[in-house]
């Protein structure tokens, strides 16, 4: 990932050039990423989180969005899509995704300074978590949380949920089904309420609410 060549920006969202993504992210430079939600609409609806690689540098084994990652040089927002085909190994189309708008992520971590464009996507998926057969190169395991108990959760109403996933086990080379309990502490640390928007947002979206914004 480290050589990546991707697409740079001014803080107006303007091209200014192009670099790796390790420059980009050791000065600061401005990216964008896209990243996808999905929603199973079963009984009040589940929202799909992706659980993140142990040996990721930042934020090993934290819960974070279904599907997401950086765009490259010269690709447009909309052909993020391939994110989900890669990381999740189901087939949707952009014309399946609700676009939610542009989120700014603002982050400071030792070496790295993250700024990025996001745009965020919204879609349905009919799958149960157990269901899915990710690449487990690109995934350790999937969560799916309730959008009753997320809304709880991310409110303060709960300080703890119980959901249930799939996690590769690396001694059966497959994945297993789990249930854990969850807490915001399982989740990336983010300066905006970002999971609590999505989880109203997952609501209004099953409702059908065509008027819908990150």
């Amino acid at each position: 990932m480290s050589d990546e060549i991707i697409d740079l920006f001014d803080e107006n969202y303007k091209k200014i050039g192009e670099g790796s993504r390790k420059e980009a992210q050791t000065i600061g430079t401005w990216m964008h990423s896209f990243h996808a939600w999905l929603v199973r609409p079963d009984n009040g609806g589940f929202l799909l989180f992706q659980k993140r690689s142990a040996t990721k540098r930042l934020f090993p084994n934290l819960l974070d969005i279904s599907a997401a990652g950086g765009l490259m040089k010269g690709e447009e927002k909309e052909e993020g899509v391939r994110e989900i085909k890669e990381e999740l190994n189901i087939d949707i189309k952009i014309s399946d995704l609700k676009y939610l708008g542009i989120k700014f992520d603002l982050a400071k971590f030792p070496g790295v300074i993250n700024r990025q464009f996001c745009h965020v996507y919204i879609g349905s998926s009919p799958l149960n978590v157990n269901e899915y057969k990710p690449d487990p190169e690109e995934v350790d395991g999937l969560i799916e949380i309730s959008i009753e108990d997320g809304l709880k959760l991310f409110s303060g109403d709960l300080t703890e949920i119980k959901a249930k996933g799939i996690e590769f086990c690396k001694e059966t080379e497959d994945y297993r089904e789990i249930e854990i309990p969850v807490s915001i502490n399982n989740f990336i640390p983010r300066v905006d309420s970002y999971y609590y928007k999505m989880f109203i947002l997952a609501k209004l979206y099953l409702q059908g609410d065509k008027h819908l914004v990150i």
